[in-house]
């Protein structure tokens, strides 16, 4: 019994010791490594995400120049940018500034237009919101009498594109001086 005394009293310290070593390697891991990772992966998530909405902010202002109107439906614009109609439109504006309005490729260098449609973290679409401009006008004889009613709708003169992780937004739905901005900037 002695010698199992012994035997254990020597080697419950080395035992503790190494427990301890490991429980505090799990430590720094938990406390440092895991946190630091997933922030840089969240930077990341931050970046695409923005870059991404910067390019829906071009082809949004594009498809604008074409149509007259900004596009409530992500396929659509992303159909509007593959076709290479947007870069045709961009190129022919004059003045236009090219740090707001240019399409960003991905870190890579290549460019993918149907990467422009889903969110980086949850890989959900974005959200595009049109405006709905409804104005009623009476319309009255040249005698004063009342003749009808005439109602117009416009769509689409305004936009704003949400991201879904809530990494930021674009546009304005309701001031004209922030049509094309950006909610990070």
């Amino acid at each position: 019994m002695d010698k199992f005394l012994t035997l254990y009293r020597r080697y419950f310290s080395l035992v503790n010791s190494i427990l301890i070593f490991l429980l505090a390697l799990l430590l720094l891991k938990v406390a440092y490594i895991d946190p630091l990772a997933y922030t840089e992966a969240e930077e990341a998530f931050k970046k695409e995400a923005r870059s991404r909405l910067h390019n829906l902010r071009t082809a949004q202002r594009a498809y604008f120049e074409k149509h007259g109107k900004f596009s409530g439906n992500i396929d659509s614009l992303v159909s509007f940018v593959r076709s290479l109609e947007a870069a045709t439109v961009l190129d022919s504006i004059k003045d236009l500034d090219t740090n707001t309005f240019s399409f960003r490729s991905s870190d890579d260098g290549n460019f993918f237009a149907d990467s422009m449609k889903y969110s980086t973290k949850v890989y959900v679409p974005f959200h595009i919101q049109l405006d709905t401009v409804r104005v009623i006008d009476s319309v009255f004889s040249e005698k004063g009498k009342f003749v009808r009613v005439d109602t117009t709708f416009t769509l689409g003169s305004r936009f704003r594109v949400i991201d879904p992780s809530g990494y930021g937004s674009i546009g304005n739905l309701f001031f004209d001086a922030l049509i094309y901005s950006a909610s990070w900037e």
